[in-house]
């Protein structure tokens, strides 16, 4: 499957396919499906997506 990385206006990053999660340490985490990672700065589960980026009037419209 191939993995794909979607960069969502105001929102977070979407990841969606069989990769690894590498942190700091080096530990890998393996991942299946979607995983939605914070871009706000703001999640309280980082690196993890917690839709805090609403409550804080998050804003980004990167492109590619």
């Amino acid at each position: 499957m191939t993995v794909e990385i979607r960069i969502k206006d105001d929102d977070s990053l979407e990841v969606t396919g069989n990769f690894d999660l590498v942190d700091a340490d080096g530990n890998a985490y393996r991942h299946h499906g979607l995983l939605r990672l914070c871009r706000c700065g703001a999640s309280k589960m980082k690196p993890y997506c917690d839709d805090s980026h609403d409550e804080i009037g998050f804003e980004s419209k990167v492109r590619a």
